[in-house]
This record gives structure tokens, sequence and C-alpha cells, in this order.
């Protein structure tokens, strides 16, 4: 905003130049491509794709190294992720972490799906789901994400407010998985609970 004032300019009055005249639906299709590219000019980086991981797949890596997830209920049945590394490098740059946290309007369970969404509509990454579960805090919601790491698919856990990945001890202390979001019908779907064993 600060570069835009400099040149005389603000967002507001660049996008109310160039939509006068269009209709609701052009102006929303202004909007996303105008929102897409100023993501590709100043955000885009190129990461290693990895697919092929189906449901099942992400429910046994991200079980593997947390027991407590046992309640989980995913939308797709195919995944795409990345590496660690290119985990790290898309955080880096994400902005789910900027904006400013409300209570009960925008606030953790928000914090989460909106990373998801994010990675989802801008990398293509679809297995870093919402999840909730305990904290020394008290019940929260953050992200779990599948990754490869070498050979490995790994699981990883994501504070969203931060950008931080972590495997248990996060910012707010010893974070406790228990269930994917779409059980606490933040994300409804049509699938059936993927059955899995408590260990």
């Amino acid at each position: 905003m600060c570069f835009l004032k400099q040149t005389g300019q603000t967002i507001e009055e660049i996008v109310a130049r160039h939509s006068v005249g269009m209709t609701p639906e052009q102006k929303g299709e202004y909007w996303y491509e105008l929102d897409q590219t100023l993501f590709n000019l100043l955000g885009k980086i190129d990461i290693p794709l990895i697919g092929g991981i189906t449901n099942q797949k992400w429910a046994e890596v991200a079980q593997a190294q947390y027991p407590t997830l046992t309640d989980i209920k995913i939308p797709d049945s195919q995944y795409q992720t990345t590496t660690l590394m290119g985990l790290q490098q898309i955080l880096s740059l994400e902005w789910t972490n900027q904006i400013p946290y409300v209570a009960d309007l925008f606030d953790c369970d928000k914090f989460a799906n909106t990373l998801y969404d994010h990675l989802c509509q801008y990398y293509k990454l679809n297995a870093i789901f919402p999840v909730w579960g305990m904290t020394t805090s008290g019940y929260h919601g953050f992200n779990c994400a599948v990754v490869q790491n070498g050979n490995d698919l790994i699981a990883r856990l994501i504070e969203p407010q931060t950008d931080t990945i972590f495997i248990d001890t996060g910012p707010l202390g010893k974070y406790i998985p228990r269930r994917t979001a779409e059980f606490l019908a933040i994300m409804p779907i049509n699938s059936p609970a993927l059955q899995l064993k408590r260990r």
C-alpha cells in the first residue's frame, strides 16, 4: 500500500477505474484475474509436486506420526503434495499469518481453513488439512500436512497463525491432533469416514 501511495494511486482507485461499466459478473471475473496475476507476480515459487496419494495413504501416514488423529474424514480420493522443503518455501511467502485475529469471526479454525484454501488454489496442494485437537492452551484448529521427505511421506503439523511447521511441540506448546475439520462440520463432504484402528 505504501508503494501504491507513492505512485499516487491506491488499489481501490486502480480497481475502480478499470471496472467502470462492468456488470457484477464481469467484476467478479476481473477480481479473480487480478488476484491470480498479483499472486503470480509477487508470490509464486516453483515447487516439486508429488501426486498419487490416496485418502487411505494420507490417513496412514498422518496416523503413524499422530496416533491420536483417529477421526479422519477427508474430501478427495487423490491428493497432491510437495516436499518438506517446498512447504517451508511456500510458508515463507504465504500470507494467512498476516490476517488480523478476531475472536469468533477470524480465529483458529478460519486460519486453518484459509491456509488450506490458499494451498489448494495457488499451489494445487490438497494434502494439508485443517485439523482439531488439544494444545496446552486448549482446544485448537491447526493444519496437518503429509509431505515428502527424501523417499518417504511424513506428517507434520502447521500453526497457520505463524506459518510454523513442527512435529508436536509448537508455538502453543504440545499439540495433539484428534480429528479432521470435516468431522466438526467445518468442511462438509459426502465421503464416508475412514475406519482407523486406535493404536
